[in-house]
């Protein structure tokens, strides 16, 4: 069900869906996601032709945990999927979360009104870790959280 989130610093609306929202999965590793991302929005200003709005917002303070790290050949690799996800990620084992001031917001535009599409402790992704192949993708990772995976799907080997 549709229903309004909060408004931007330029008095835009922002609306969640969560039968439509990619958060929900995120809010598991950040039970406070919500509340940050409302204070993230309150602070922006948003606009423009663009269907999708992604930033990053600094909110001055440790606020979340980010679960990407950079990895070494020393490292424990495995790739499983993540719940709620259909691919494969690359995961390093007995490596901690990162603490971090940062959030991350994705809004997307339909007919006009901004909707929550996801949010997640961290930075934003240099474009080429969209590229499977990268150097980024052979050189970072998540943290392995059990809780986080399909059990089943894990493996020591990269899936096509």
């Amino acid at each position: 069900m549709r229903q309004l989130f909060c408004k931007t610093k330029n008095d835009k609306a922002v609306f969640i869906d969560y039968d439509n929202t990619n958060v929900t999965f995120h809010i598991l590793e950040t039970p406070d996601l919500l509340e940050l991302v409302k204070e993230a929005l309150e602070q922006t200003e948003i606009g423009g032709r663009e269907q999708q709005i992604v930033f990053e917002k600094d909110l001055g303070r440790i606020v979340a945990t980010t679960s990407l790290v950079e990895t070494t050949d020393k490292d424990e690799i495995v790739y499983a999927k993540r719940k709620q996800r259909s691919s494969y990620s690359r995961f390093v084992k007995n490596r901690e979360l990162i603490k971090t001031q940062y959030i991350v917001v994705v809004l997307r535009k339909v007919e006009g009104e901004y909707n929550l599409w996801t949010a997640g402790g961290g930075r934003l992704l240099p474009k080429e870790a969209y590229d499977p192949d990268s150097q980024f993708n052979a050189t970072h990772a998540l943290v392995y959280d059990e809780d986080l995976v399909q059990l089943d799907t894990i493996t020591s080997i990269r899936p096509n």
